[in-house]
């Protein structure tokens, strides 16, 4: 028989929205490499900015990742510039170590539901190795069946497990969430002809050239410019760099990987080359980025860390696996 594990509820009520939320009774660390669990379940309601004068809500900086449902109404998203419509039916993936504020533009209230996981690397590689392909917003072509995958870990959370099964059944359940969005996402119907192309595209290989992509989409290197601007509101190159900057947050937070192991599975054949563009995003080095998380409790891998810190950096290879601008 395992152990009983109930989550608890919480509820909250204030000025901008109001939230019911369950809760893990374990003092979840943000790395967990060995499963996927629910750190929490939640529903909650956003009431329109107009009602609280207008004022802005803060931007907050996400541990875990995240999911959520829209299940009634629209509400804009806005993530370091990057900004998303969402609407009914519509799932957004939250990241790990990027600031997120919700706004709610509209005159009626927004009613979303939500689940929040630890930091797995399999939960990275769904979100980037799969037709999810870096999304943040699934534009589902069935909801029903993507909500029916929260409710039914609300009805696992919400009820007592004297019997101590949740350990092993909410992984599973929640594993089988992420396969439906993916499955989803690869309906033909959801997306244009452009993001049928855009999933296959391997934005992590370092054989990976503007040529390449034009090709892939067969378009000329200027056509390609103008379908990303269209689409994406930013460059090719721009695309590919913040894409792969995403990714490497993702692994240092939810992974043991060394710098140069991160470099090389985010697509860069050169480790100095790829510390240096992360610095040139976030204003720190990997490694630093990584210390000033304080999460990794392991301690083989704060040995390893130590290590890694102490050595000197690589000298830049001539082919370094970045894209070339032009």
């Amino acid at each position: 028989m395992g152990e009983k594990r109930n989550f608890t509820c919480r509820k909250q009520k204030g000025k901008q929205g109001e939230d019911v939320t369950y809760l893990s009774p374990d003092q979840m660390s943000y790395y967990n490499p060995a499963m996927l669990a629910l750190y929490a379940y939640g529903e909650s309601v956003l009431y329109p900015d107009h009602l609280f004068s207008g004022h802005k809500r803060p931007y907050r900086t996400m541990v875990y990742f995240a999911l959520e449902y829209v299940c009634e109404g629209d509400y804009v998203i806005s993530r370091e510039g990057v900004r998303h419509h969402l609407y009914k039916g519509d799932v957004l993936i939250l990241y790990p170590g990027f600031r997120y504020r919700r706004e709610n533009p509209g005159k009626t209230q927004v009613k979303k539901k939500e689940v929040m996981l630890n930091n797995s690397p399999l939960i990275s590689i769904l979100c980037n190795r799969s037709d999810l392909n870096g999304r943040d917003v699934i534009h589902c072509s069935d909801p029903a069946a993507a909500e029916a995958y929260f409710d039914r870990i609300r009805e696992m959370v919400a009820r007592p497990d004297p019997e101590g099964k949740l350990e092993k059944v909410l992984p599973v359940m929640i594993f089988s969430l992420f396969n439906e969005l993916i499955f989803q996402c690869g309906e033909k119907s959801v997306y244009s002809s452009f993001d049928n192309q855009f999933l296959q595209l391997n934005v992590f290989s370092p054989d990976l050239t503007l040529e390449r992509m034009a090709k892939h989409f067969k378009v000329g290197k200027r056509t390609l410019n103008r379908i990303f601007h269209k689409q994406l509101n930013c460059s090719p190159f721009r695309y590919l760099v913040t894409a792969r900057m995403n990714y490497a947050v993702q692994l240092l937070r939810s992974n043991t990987l060394s710098i140069r192991e991160v470099a090389e599975e985010c697509g860069y054949k050169s480790a100095s080359f790829f510390i240096a563009e992360f610095k040139k995003s976030f204003g720190k080095t990997p490694l630093k980025y990584r210390e000033e998380l304080r999460i990794f409790d392991d301690q083989n891998f704060k040995i390893r860390f130590q290590k890694e810190k102490n050595s000197p950096v690589p000298r830049a290879e001539k082919h370094s696996g970045a894209p070339d601008k032009k």
